[in-house]
């Protein structure tokens, strides 16, 4: 069996030679420090994935069996070694379909199995109100249904970790009473509750808020919305899209401050064509949407979001060149803290662990991911435009 070895500076500043065998780490030694060397860091943990490159996991079924790799390893490539594929907003038989099929490929692909940490049932049980449910059609929105709910969940061989309601709506708060006995985390989100409907939420387990500040009404009541609730409650911690379109950085440093660290993570709310040309794509289940030129994606002549171009390395950028923070920071907010909070393992650098960490340079305001090692496997960086204006073809969305 071949060993590599690989030299860096960890994420708590330490010079450090990793000797990796098959799929595990063999040896950890300190060597002498050097500017010069790259950062070998823990990989990028994405709670919140809609798909990539033109397959949204709503649409997984026998017909797709190579796409769902295809996926994977963009999300190598860019850093991520775990994410949380997000089902959203489509007919419930083909969200009962994908499960299924989500859950068949994984029992066949171990490495997958480490790639994919469960599913994030984001859409259905959402707020049918214009605004609050963002681009989601609401002809497939429902009202809290656990029995269907858990039949889509034993589909997916209980593959779902986290999912996402809007409190506010008929039998939400038992639903969540049910989901948390049950050992699914729950989050709020394209949602419009109160203060007190939210407190009594988290009362009844619910610990996230879904892409906070997004997913709301362009026009509320300076008072009467749920962000300051979100905000008020200690027990929530906020997820925060980092692609640069959907939040100014004031409100991500406002977050921080208000929650601490512990209490934030950095998500990519990728879009299905995430990866792609410019122009206007359909979305099943979900409105039209227009890429920009710049990555920015929202809906036909309107200014609502639909998801995200960019993959979760940019919300590193985001944080380092925008909000402010060190880099040190701005990974753990993209890694180890998401991690955490779903209790998500993520291989340290010892031996005997899984091989899977990524080598990475921060210059020039830019992050350059030089190679992922997931389960002992490299992946090199493939190159991308800075503008990808006039492309026809698909690209890969590392380091853009």
């Amino acid at each position: 069996m071949s060993l590599h070895s690989y030299k860096g500076i960890t994420l708590e500043g330490n010079a450090v030679e990793v000797t990796v065998s098959g799929t595990s780490i063999s040896n950890v030694r300190s060597i002498s420090w050097d500017a010069t060397l790259p950062r070998i860091l823990p990989s990028l943990v994405d709670l919140q994935h809609n798909g990539a490159l033109g397959l949204a996991y709503n649409n997984l079924n026998d017909r797709t069996p190579d796409q769902l790799c295809r996926v994977g390893e963009l999300l190598i490539r860019n850093g991520i070694g775990r994410v949380m594929a997000t089902l959203t907003t489509a007919p419930y038989e083909l969200l009962c379909t994908a499960a299924k099929t989500f859950n068949e490929n994984l029992n066949c692909d171990r490495e997958m199995t480490r790639l994919f940490s469960g599913l994030f049932h984001e859409g259905v049980f959402i707020s049918p109100k214009q605004g609050w449910r963002g681009g989601h059609v609401p002809k497939y929105i429902m009202a809290p249904d656990w029995e269907k709910f858990q039949r889509l969940n034993e589909s997916s061989g209980n593959r779902v970790k986290l999912v996402n309601i809007a409190p506010e709506e008929p039998g939400a708060l038992n639903f969540i009473d049910r989901a948390v006995k049950a050992g699914v985390k729950v989050a709020l989100g394209h949602c419009c509750p109160d203060t007190v409907i939210i407190n009594e939420a988290v009362k009844r387990g619910a610990s996230m808020v879904t892409h906070f500040a997004n997913g709301v009404a362009p026009l509320i009541h300076r008072f009467k919305n749920p962000l300051w609730g979100f905000l008020d409650n200690d027990a929530l911690a906020l997820g925060l899209v980092g692609d640069g379109f959907h939040l100014p950085p004031e409100v991500v440093r406002i977050a921080l401050q208000v929650k601490g660290m512990d209490k934030c993570f950095m998500v990519s709310d990728a879009n299905i064509y995430s990866g792609c040309a410019p122009g206007l794509y359909q979305r099943l289940g979900g409105c039209d949407c227009v890429i920009e030129p710049n990555g920015f994606i929202h809906l036909p002549d309107q200014d609502i979001l639909a998801g995200a171009w960019f993959q979760n390395n940019r919300s590193v950028e985001f944080l380092v060149n925008q909000v402010g923070i060190d880099f040190e920071n701005a990974w753990k907010l993209c890694s180890k803290i998401p991690a955490k909070l779903m209790n998500i393992k993520l291989p340290d650098l010892k031996i005997g662990n899984e091989a899977t960490f990524v080598i990475a340079r921060f210059n020039n305001r830019k992050l350059q991911i030089e190679q992922s090692i997931f389960c002992g496997k490299e992946y090199f960086t493939r190159k991308t435009a800075e503008n990808f204006q006039n492309k026809s073809h698909v690209l890969d969305a590392v380091n853009l």
